[in-house]
């Protein structure tokens, strides 16, 4: 009897301790949410992307102020003011534009914890992912090393030899920068419209188009009204360098939609160039949108000279202002007001800007076949067409003239920094305009309909 007393007991014994192990409840650990760099990281340069590393125990989401891009984990940039994450996340890339803003705010909630990081931002000693001070040197470069790029189709002059060098070292150019793919087209039915064109594929939409572009051809000899140009610095030298400038950043970046560079050949003689590019896209692609660049020297944040310039041929050069326009076309009035509002959201929002009466930035809904941005809004496709040509006496003086030249568009800047800051302001607020793009749900053209 006592033997099996202690077996029980002993039985009783191992029960307790296994319950112990086995049979306690599992405690709920508390919601922990750390930032790392709160402290030491409260500074970030415009322009360049900024990493916020977070310590948390549930998943959680960050909310940001305008003037910043969250990045995902297929390196796409997103325009989502709120975003949630993992707890497995600890870095999140963010892109900071070169906005005129003074701080950002990131607001980071797990849980029943919210924390506020506020980053000042500074300038960037570095280039930043786009840059008008890289501008600057394109142009510099296309107007010294490719000048007489007129069409090959004009019958006036030398049959397009200049315009066709340019082209292939322009599309070497693209080749560098890291397109997936890189043509001087050559249709066999109009063999005259040698567009320089880089592709890189979209991740998720291959077959749906983001297109900017500017034309790469300048007026030729006994153009009116003004008798053609060597440069066209402004006419529209400057619209190529802003697409270079913007496809040298694209290139390296990752989009859902395919990203497309352009530079088009023949626009002085009837928008040929790109008009065969869009009769020759393949039948299963679609344009979601088209941003064009054509006479965009000068304009925000740059304001005129107070004194007159002398122009190279002697012409007496006074501005009131330098206004930059931003037409929209090509898509239903839903969307197109979706377009005007995307517009007004980068100009006053992210990127802060405070134009003048000097100055002016407008938007508008309007159709124009003044630019290459029509062959695209003619098939139904979005469109927006940037034009700042430098004010009423600018455009009238220099418009296929002689006077187009680099060095009185840069004197007319009051100087490089001034044109630099030209180039800037409107890189910046493409690359804004084209993430949104590629963002947007439910966009597309008239096409569609």
């Amino acid at each position: 009897m006592m033997r099996l007393r202690s077996v029980l007991l002993s039985l009783l014994m191992i029960s307790m301790v296994m319950s112990g192990c086995y049979g306690e409840t599992e405690v709920e650990q508390p919601t922990s949410l750390v930032l790392d760099n709160a402290a030491n990281m409260a500074t970030a340069p415009r322009g360049q992307v900024y990493t916020l590393h977070v310590e948390a125990n549930v998943p959680y989401t960050v909310e940001r102020t305008p003037g910043a891009f969250f990045m995902d984990e297929f390196g796409v940039y997103r325009d989502a003011l709120i975003m949630e994450f993992g707890a497995e996340v600890k870095t999140i890339d963010i892109l900071i534009l070169d906005t005129e803003l003074t701080t950002i705010e990131f607001n980071v909630t797990a849980g029943e914890f919210m924390l506020n990081h506020s980053v000042q931002l500074e300038e960037s000693s570095e280039l930043m992912l786009v840059d008008g001070r890289r501008a600057f040197q394109t142009i510099d470069m296309l107007t010294s090393q490719y000048n007489n790029r007129w069409c090959a189709s004009a019958s006036v002059h030398e049959g397009g030899s200049a315009y066709e060098a340019a082209a292939e070292a322009m599309a070497e150019e693209m080749r560098e920068m890291g397109f997936d793919f890189v043509e001087v087209t050559r249709y066999e039915d109009d063999p005259n419209q040698l567009n320089v064109v880089g592709y890189n594929w979209g991740r998720v939409t291959p077959d749906e188009y983001i297109i900017i572009g500017g034309h790469f051809d300048i007026a030729y000899m006994f153009t009116p009204p003004g008798g053609g140009t060597n440069e066209g610095a402004n006419d529209d030298t400057s619209g190529s360098t802003v697409s270079l400038e913007m496809a040298q950043a694209l290139a390296q970046m990752e989009f859902d939609h395919t990203v497309v560079a352009g530079l088009w050949a023949c626009e002085e003689e009837g928008l040929l160039g790109s008009l065969a590019y869009v009769e020759h896209l393949p039948e299963n692609v679609s344009v979601r949108a088209y941003m064009n660049f054509d006479m965009v020297s000068l304009n925000y944040p740059i304001i005129p000279l107070s004194e007159p310039l002398i122009g190279p041929g002697g012409e007496v050069f006074s501005a009131a202002k330098y206004d930059w326009t931003i037409s929209i076309a090509g898509a239903n009035q839903e969307n197109m007001e979706r377009m005007h509002d995307w517009v007004g959201t980068i100009i006053d929002d992210d990127l802060d800007y405070k134009p003048t009466e000097a100055n002016p930035i407008t938007w508008e809904i309007a159709e124009s076949c003044a630019s290459d941005h029509c062959a695209f809004f003619s098939e139904g496709y979005p469109t927006f067409n940037f034009f700042s040509p430098g004010g009423d006496i600018s455009f009238w003086q220099e418009w296929h003239s002689p006077s187009d030249t680099f060095e009185f568009m840069t004197a007319k800047a009051g100087g490089q920094q001034g044109m630099e800051s030209g180039f800037n302001s409107l890189v910046w607020s493409s690359l804004d305009l084209f993430i949104r793009v590629d963002n947007a749900e439910e966009f597309h053209g008239t096409w569609m309909e």
